[in-house]
């Protein structure tokens, strides 16, 4: 890979695999530059004038801007998964143009308006990556792999039915389908991706390795089964192939269930101070 391609996929992928084809779900709100804040966006997206000219910025690409309805597609590349206003909530799991044809709107239409009636705090999946892309990042020894999905329940009033299935399969989809199945590097270079690379990276001393002395954070899998099984219309599905997980030198997760132990702690960077009394 000469220079100039590796500065090109730097700036791509900024040496940090998302490991499904879907790009991370922002809120789905138009990256426009005329918008300052929520409460501005709102105001403005009932402006006729403003939504004709939104419109208009929309079916283009744009270099001072990042135009993710554009990037993806249009509309069904636009993926709904999550909403707040209770009416809305039916069409999670569901494509922005699926709710275009719905509602009998453009898609534009449908999206500006889907925005007021949830006060801007739809949740959204925007299909635009490139698995080429991906298959390159991953196989170059100087990317790493971090995950920053949230913590996910399986129940309860936290729990998201149509979250992004990273946050329950990305590592196994890595080792299983990439590593095992893809042959796409070895299986020790894979482990160095997720554990020791990251962890040297983002100076998280004492952790990334088994080594005496260092904190045991350490997840046992059988490498010969390890599978992502979440999906976007199921991503609350357990991967297959993980026996234990212990974190802080406490079995937290043991076969699929989880033990009741809380070892976890909060990772401060080197930059954090503690605040004055």
């Amino acid at each position: 890979m000469t220079k100039q391609e590796k500065k090109r996929l730097s700036a791509v992928l900024r040496t940090t695999e998302y490991l499904f084809l879907e790009n991370i779900a922002l809120k789905l709100v138009l990256e426009h530059r005329e918008v300052p804040n929520w409460q501005k966006l709102l105001e403005r997206l009932k402006d006729p004038a403003i939504r004709a000219r939104i419109k208009k910025d929309l079916a283009g690409d744009h270099s001072d801007w990042e135009n993710l309805f554009y990037d993806c597609g249009g509309a069904p590349g636009v993926l709904i998964s999550s909403a707040e206003n209770p009416d809305l909530k039916q069409f999670a799991g569901k494509t922005l143009d699926d709710v275009a044809k719905a509602w009998k709107k453009s898609p534009e239409d449908t999206l500006m308006d889907f925005v007021l009636a949830d006060q801007a705090q739809t949740g959204a999946i925007y299909f635009m990556a490139s698995e080429e892309d991906v298959r390159t990042g991953l196989s170059q020894p100087w990317t790493s792999i971090g995950l920053d999905a949230g913590e996910m329940s399986l129940d309860g009033p936290t729990y998201e039915a149509h979250t992004h299935p990273r946050a329950m399969g990305s590592m196994p989809r890595f080792l299983g389908h990439y590593v095992r199945d893809e042959h796409l590097l070895p299986l020790e270079a894979a482990i160095r991706k997720i554990t020791s690379l990251p962890a040297q990276r983002e100076h998280l001393d004492g952790r990334g390795l088994l080594k005496l002395g260092y904190f045991a954070d350490i997840t046992i899998f059988d490498p010969a089964t390890i599978i992502d099984r979440a999906s976007f219309t199921k991503p609350d599905q357990l991967s297959d192939g993980i026996d234990f997980t212990i974190v802080n030198g406490q079995v937290e997760y043991d076969h699929g269930k989880l033990t009741g132990a809380t070892a976890g702690k909060v990772l401060r960077g080197r930059g954090w101070h503690a605040a004055a009394n």
